[in-house]
């Protein structure tokens, strides 16, 4: 059963930053996420949230900051029994109540909004907000619903018809007067935020592990960059002694590592081998390089193989030697592409873990670790007394900071486990060693015990107030394996506090990856199974008057366009101008209309605005709407007959555009008056609405047969006028590259599309062999895309833009 919650748009990013709504008294109590909440009169009981099985209708109080209604629909089948409870009925509508929290999924919710500016208001607002993670995944399921205004002759028509509204006009009987609910453990709402943060980080952490190579990598990239920032902002740009031996070890062993597992230089080092082999003397390989090194002669030998370009850590060395801002940029963004191509193909060649496979949740709230990586006992008892807090008696008995809490408590456990084993044990020197560090900063080497849990543990303790510092820290000391820190951290911070920009990779990642995870973590947490879980999509997501022009324009806002900060004025317009369109007998409409075709300059049109005609606020039927025209008109209209009946003739053809609906033509005749028939934004929804077959006007020629709107759809075979306008699809692929690669391949994308205007799949052969090509370094300047575009990634790349297009 669907049943609604009126809440408002104030309280978009503090839902969204746990996926759930609470009674009011919660957001004080629980102690995690955003404290402050917004209260409705629909929904105004402070213990309780209020749901009711018709969608209310309702004003918010008005304020200096903006804030508007916004209603989210659930599905009751997705919750436990006992969770919402039936109060009563009133006037045909059921209004329910939940002592509890209500945890939304993304495939029975929807949220809805009055208007479009309000809904990309929100969505505005939430890109800017790091605690609001789930406004991309969202996106489709939020859905503008405004309010029709109902006349007389609607209500009559109900009455006798029977029709029962979806709708209700909210009054304040109805509010229940007296609750039968049962008050929610607050606790528990503490600990389910403490049980997801784990669940998500430690996933997020086990699908980041990579070989131990590559942590190495990772690791030196990291020292390398900070030892150039230091010499290069130095008074001389000079290194010292120190610096200099430093860096020069760190770029012997950077190419060394990175020479072994780079596929690139696996070629060269197989083709060189194959060669060296093939010599006609018989010699050993090593003998013949020797020989060739002796000759002064193996860097020619090498080059005539045609070899791949492989990159070359002393290539640092060149923004010392030659300082300048663009050189060390260069060089550090050349070094964090390598590392991050090789880190990603690591993690690419790993197998997604599921999430059923590594954690099992019991029905007490207990955690347990099925990770067969991980030897559970400690750290299960570990998280689970994170997950209960516990370490916040030992802080608060004995005044201490909260590290050197976790880190005692921690010892303590392992105590009690290890029994006997405990006293003048390696584990005791090292927890005792982690103590004296937290507390007198005394020297703690991590590693002086081979063991992952009490590393991860002990670099927990250390860096585990933050997230991005925790990780940073991990790449510092090389670890591989995030999983048991990051874990640690979501079980003692909950999920409320993790910031979008780490969760991104997990919820804006694999569809179908996260909807498994979500339905077996619903399932494990509450006990109830989600059936017919599926994604809504963006063309089902808006409902303004069932508007095919606005659900299609809306549904593409990023493709039209790409500022967000624009978007919202582009709504604005759109919105306006599908008002007007969809306005019964407008005068403002028709002048709007009247202004292309008749022309601001004809002595019609001067009458017409002479008569104030378009801020007519008359209601018009559709006779006296013709005849009030052709009163104000009539003087003005020419003496000679050919003249005067094809004036009369573009008279009727702007009053049958104004009385349809839904009609392209007369909806961009309105928007033009808004947004700049010269502009791009302009432009691209004359092409949207084209490429998506919104009708236009019958048996006449419609603006879409124009030559100055005459943008083809961009399939195999057709033109693709205006291409170099065209922005890069988004897609799977790509979500992970760092922003100057896909700077640099939408450009690619642009510049290919103007030289091939006439064939989608000549466009996309040609960009991929462009991006190819930059990719081995066979460009005449180096870019971004340089050991990042790999094979690999261009047979992906290549065949989802195929796919996309439907090629």
């Amino acid at each position: 059963m669907k049943l609604y919650i009126p809440t408002c748009t104030l309280n978009f990013n503090n839902i969204f930053s746990t996926e759930s709504i609470s009674p009011k008294v919660f957001y004080q109590r629980r102690g995690f996420g955003n404290k402050r909440f917004y209260s409705v009169e629909a929904n105004s009981l402070d213990d309780v949230v209020l749901l009711y099985s018709k969608y209310p209708r309702y004003d918010v109080e008005d304020s200096e900051i903006e804030n508007y209604p916004m209603v989210i629909e659930i599905d009751s089948d997705d919750y436990p029994s006992g969770i919402i409870t039936k109060q009563g009925t009133n006037s045909g509508v059921e209004v329910y109540v939940s002592a509890s929290t209500i945890y939304l999924n993304p495939f029975h919710t929807k949220i809805y909004f009055d208007s479009y500016v309000e809904r990309q208001g929100v969505l505005t607002k939430a890109a800017q907000s790091i605690e609001n993670k789930f406004e991309k995944l969202y996106s489709a399921n939020l859905v503008v619903k405004p309010q029709t205004k109902r006349g007389f002759f609607d209500n009559v028509k109900d009455l006798f018809t029977k029709n029962d509204s979806d709708e209700f006009e909210w009054d304040s009987s109805y509010l229940p007067t007296e609750i039968d609910a049962n008050i929610s453990n607050i606790e528990q709402d503490r600990k389910i935020d403490r049980i997801r943060g784990f669940v998500y980080c430690y996933l997020i952490g086990a699908n980041m592990t990579v070989s131990s190579d590559v942590a190495e990598l990772k690791s030196l990239a990291r020292r390398m960059r900070n030892t150039l920032s230091a010499i290069v902002n130095s008074p001389t740009h000079t290194p010292s002694d120190l610096q200099d031996e430093s860096l020069t070890k760190d770029i012997k062993d950077f190419n060394r590592i990175y020479s072994s597992i780079d596929e690139d230089a696996l070629y060269n080092a197989n083709i060189i081998d194959m060669r060296l082999s093939r010599n006609p003397l018989k010699l050993e390989k090593q003998d013949v390089i020797a020989l060739l090194e002796s000759l002064d002669i193996y860097t020619e030998f090498c080059s005539k193989l045609h070899l791949r370009r492989v990159y070359d850590a002393n290539d640092l060395w060149r923004c010392v030697e030659f300082y300048s801002p663009e050189s060390y940029n260069t060089a550090i963004d050349s070094l964090n592409s390598v590392v991050r191509k090789i880190e990603l193909r690591s993690i690419s060649e790993g197998q997604k873990n599921e999430v059923k496979e590594l954690v099992r949740i019991s029905h007490d709230g207990s955690v347990n670790v099925l990770d067969k990586t991980v030897k559970p006992e400690f750290y299960d008892s570990l998280l689970n007394s994170q997950i209960g807090n516990e370490y916040e008696a030992v802080k608060n008995e004995n005044g201490i900071d909260e590290p050197l809490a976790i880190a005692y408590n921690g010892g303590k456990i392992l105590q009690r486990i290890l029994g006997d084993k405990w006293n003048d044990s390696k584990w005791a020197n090292y927890i005792n060693a982690l103590l004296s560090h937290l507390q007198e900063s005394s020297a703690f080497d991590l590693y002086s015990i081979d063991n992952d849990v009490l590393n991860s543990f002990a670099a927990f303790c250390q860096k585990g107030d933050n997230i991005d510092r925790l990780s940073e820290y991990l790449v510092q000391c090389g670890f591989n394996n995030y999983r048991l820190a990051f874990g640690l951290y979501g079980a003692t911070r909950g999920f409320a506090s993790l910031p979008k920009t780490f969760t991104s990779t997990l919820i804006n990642g694999d569809r179908d990856y996260y909807k498994s995870f979500v339905l077996n973590a619903y399932q494990q947490l509450f006990g109830v199974s989600i059936l017919n879980a599926e994604f809504p999509t963006q063309a089902n997501s808006f409902e303004i008057r069932e508007s095919n022009i606005g659900s299609t324009i809306m549904g593409n806002i990023s493709k039209i366009e790409t500022k967000p900060s624009k978007q919202t004025q582009v709504i604005s317009a759109v919105s306006q101008a599908l008002e007007l369109e969809d306005a019964v007998q407008s005068p403002k409409a028709f002048m709007c209309i009247a202004d292309n075709v008749l022309g601001k300059g004809t002595k019609v049109y001067k009458a017409l605005k002479a008569a104030n005609f378009e801020d007519d606020n008359t209601k018009y039927s559709e006779d006296e709407f013709r005849e009030r025209i052709y009163s104000i008109i009539e003087s003005s209209l020419p003496k000679a007959r050919a003249q005067r009946q094809e004036t009369i003739e573009k008279i009727n053809k702007v009053i049958e555009l104004e009385a349809k609906r839904q009609d392209a033509d007369a909806f961009l005749f309105i928007l033009d008056n808004i947004l700049d028939k010269s502009s791009s934004t302009y432009r691209n929804i004359v092409k949207m609405l084209k490429t998506n077959h919104i009708e236009t006007t019958p048996k006449e020629k419609s603006l879409f047969d124009s030559q100055s709107h005459q943008p083809k759809a961009s399939f195999k075979g057709q033109s693709v006028n205006s291409m170099s306008n065209e922005t890069l699809p988004e897609l799977p692929s790509l979500i992970q590259l760092l922003p100057e690669v896909f700077r640099r391949l939408e450009q690619n994308w642009k510049f290919t599309g103007m030289n091939y205007k006439d064939d989608r799949r000549e466009h996309i052969r040609f960009f991929i062999n462009l991006c190819k090509k930059e990719g081995r370094g066979d460009s005449p300047k180096r870019t971004s895309l340089y050991n990042v575009f790999t094979t690999q990634l261009a047979e992906q790349i290549e065949k989802e833009l195929l796919s996309f297009y439907g090629i």
